[in-house]
């Protein structure tokens, strides 16, 4: 049985056919969409491809957002035009198969959890956006209204103005975007950046130059894995957990990002957890969100 995951990021899509629990293939185009008219005709083709060439029996759809039972996005924060389309709705005018759909960081987590023997942590995932899912027992564990706790959430600024639901959240302030428009802000204080001989970069290449002893990209490291200590303190204090498997995009960059908020988590979790932090990157790393999509379209069709 060949079963197809979709993984929706407001960065890039990915796609994957598994057999047998295995990715035996796997792609990803960049998601340049501004309407789902535009999502459409930017994945159709490949749909068309993929099913004609693996006939899989079912897909299951990774999303960056909340979804209600009735298959309609209720919120899509880095994907704003998804808000009140019904994704059954979408991918059945595109592809002649049974659909399935979870959140991207619950899915990525259920991959994950296939692998990790560890018996307690939160599964994050750094990309355009910050996902989170809480694993216990290689189990997904959520809480009754279907939510495993929204890390990217996490109210890091009171001071920011506004009242609305995402108003001081980490993920406003942890993302691949800020990264990319921190370094751009200093480029000009640092003339010897390999990065002002690019007309455009992303993470990828600020990690990049990091490896390679660029001034500006080790900074632009320091600062966001400062950032980003912050952010999973306050998870560990609210719930206790001190472990965390990092998935997504921003898993792949250089140590120092991890290790600097490794360092600040030690200063900032109460005392009983200083000694028990742990950031462990994902087995899977960007396959997570594809390989999680595709087994949980087999469970459901089982």
């Amino acid at each position: 049985m060949k079963n197809l995951g979709i993984d929706i990021g407001g960065s890039f899509i990915k796609f994957g056919v598994i057999e047998n629990e295995k990715i035996i293939h796997n792609l990803e185009i960049r998601n340049e969409a501004k309407s789902i008219a535009e999502f459409e005709t930017l994945v159709k083709p490949v749909l068309e491809d993929l099913t004609h060439r693996f006939s899989p029996e079912s897909s299951g759809i990774g999303f960056p957002g909340t979804i209600n039972p009735s298959g309609i996005v209720i919120s899509a924060p880095n994907i704003k035009y998804w808000e009140s389309e019904n994704i059954l709705d979408v991918f059945n005018r595109l592809i002649n198969l049974p659909v399935y759909y979870q959140n991207d960081a619950y899915l990525a987590g259920f991959a994950e959890a296939k692998l990790n023997k560890l018996s307690e942590y939160y599964f994050v995932t750094l990309g355009t956006g910050i996902g989170s899912v809480l694993i216990r027992d290689r189990a997904i564990v959520t809480s009754s209204n279907g939510s495993s706790g929204e890390l990217g959430h996490t109210i890091i600024n009171f001071h920011e103005k506004g009242d609305a639901y995402r108003t001081g959240i980490f993920e406003s302030y942890f993302n691949a975007n800020v990264f990319v428009e921190r370094a751009k802000s200093d480029l000009k204080n640092f003339p010897n950046s390999m990065l002002n001989s690019l007309d455009s970069f992303s993470v990828r290449e600020i990690s990049d130059a990091a490896n390679i002893g660029d001034d500006l990209a080790i900074i632009n490291l320091m600062e966001m894995g400062k950032l980003l200590g912050i952010g999973l303190s306050s998870a560990a204090n609210l719930t206790g957990i001190p472990i965390f498997v990092i998935g997504g995009g921003i898993s792949h960059v250089n140590n120092l990002l991890f290790d600097t908020a490794k360092s600040e988590m030690k200063k900032r979790v109460i005392p009983e957890l200083k000694d028990k932090i742990c950031i462990i990157k994902s087995k899977l790393q960007n396959e997570a969100g594809i390989l999680g999509a595709a087994l949980y379209a087999k469970e459901n069709t089982k």
